[in-house]
């Protein structure tokens, strides 16, 4: 009995240990794939005349003049820049887009009240529904497209996005820089977790609901 219970316990051992492999592979591909995708993305050569332009603040790569220039250039109606700090002016924020005051006061709406990519995306719901549009260019960092792109598409359906993935990073290769692995781990648990949440609250909507039952008659 003794050695039948030893068997069992080594073999569920294995099973474990086979099974924790299995797993660490493949988060080990997906992440892998996912930092060559996102240091590999680039804006379109040509991009599409959309109905507004949402770019969502950060560190590093220009978003800001980068989405300054697609509304200056006729790709959208409207500007959205969400997430901006409250020390920051309309006229900083029309300096940071490099766009002319009037230019801005015009067509550029600013959210101070976005705090993650979370609220981001609640804003930029609330932007595009009140306006009615249908196709927006989203800017933002490339290692941040994948994540911001869900969170939106999760909140607004079928709203139709193109794609402006700023590079952060400088040309080379990401697993010879330190710092440049450490956020693209980062970024990659962070997405991980939002498709399980996304993956959740989609089971929550999908669950059909219960009818109401008659309340018993009394006897």
């Amino acid at each position: 009995m003794t050695k039948s219970r030893s068997k069992k316990k080594r073999a569920w051992a294995r099973f474990v240990i086979y099974l924790i492999l299995i797993i660490s592979a493949g988060l080990l591909s997906g992440f892998v794939t996912f930092a060559n995708k996102v240091s590999n993305m680039r804006p379109a050569v040509s991009m599409p005349i959309a109905d507004g332009i949402v770019v969502w603040t950060g560190k590093g790569g220009d978003r800001l003049s980068h989405a300054g220039k697609l509304l200056e250039n006729g790709h959208g109606e409207r500007l959205l820049v969400s997430g901006v700090n409250e020390a920051l002016s309309e006229t900083d924020v029309y300096e940071l887009l490099m766009l002319p005051s009037d230019k801005g006061a015009c067509c550029v709406d600013i959210d101070y009240k976005a705090l993650d990519t979370i609220g981001n995306a609640q804003e930029t719901h609330h932007w595009l529904t009140s306006l009615g549009y249908e196709h927006i260019i989203l800017v933002t960092s490339a290692y941040h497209m994948p994540r911001a792109q869900i969170e939106i598409s999760a909140l607004s359906g079928r709203v139709r996005i193109s794609p402006y993935a700023v590079a952060y990073d400088p040309a080379g290769s990401w697993w010879k820089d330190g710092l440049r692995r450490k956020r693209l781990i980062r970024e990659y648990g962070k997405l991980l977790l939002t498709y399980l949440r996304q993956s959740g609250n989609k089971k929550q909507r999908e669950a059909p609901e219960l009818p109401d039952m008659p309340a018993a008659s009394q006897p």
